[in-house]
């Protein structure tokens, strides 16, 4: 079997991370004319952001794991045993975005969660079997 090297890995999630930032911040509706519209919420504003990162089964270690860190730029960390979690607090904008990726080498199922103010806003389930890899971007209403 063929092993591909860490930073590989965290490379490749960071730039799978940062295209679907890109993509997703792009994503805005000006139209608020419409009467039923909820308004939106006030910004800037300060927010507590908690990433999960669970294994429902099979692996226990992620190979590397990204986020966006406090100041809006991105932080990466290896080789970290399961269940992990990150809480950060940050102002955050309208249309601001955050993201959480991971990549590792085994057979199972992952589950990815973002809280914002302990609500859960994002949540999603990776499986694989032989590299498990995923990204999961929020955008601020």
């Amino acid at each position: 079997m063929r092993t591909i090297p860490v930073k590989r890995l965290v490379f490749v999630t960071l730039a799978i991370f940062a295209l679907q930032s890109a993509f997703t911040a792009c994503k805005k509706d000006d139209d608020n004319s419409n009467p039923t519209t909820p308004a939106p919420a006030a910004y800037p504003k300060t927010v507590t952001i908690e990433y999960n990162l669970v294994s429902e089964s099979g692996v226990d270690t992620a190979s590397s794991i990204a986020y966006t860190n406090e100041t809006g730029g991105n932080s990466s960390v290896t080789n970290i045993k399961l269940p992990f979690s990150k809480k950060i607090t940050r102002t955050v904008n309208r249309y601001d975005n955050v993201g959480f990726g991971f990549s590792t080498y085994g057979v199972g199922t992952l589950r990815v969660k973002i809280l914002v103010d302990s609500k859960v806003v994002k949540e999603q389930a990776f499986s694989g079997t032989t590299v498990i890899s995923g990204t999961v971007p929020y955008v601020f209403p």
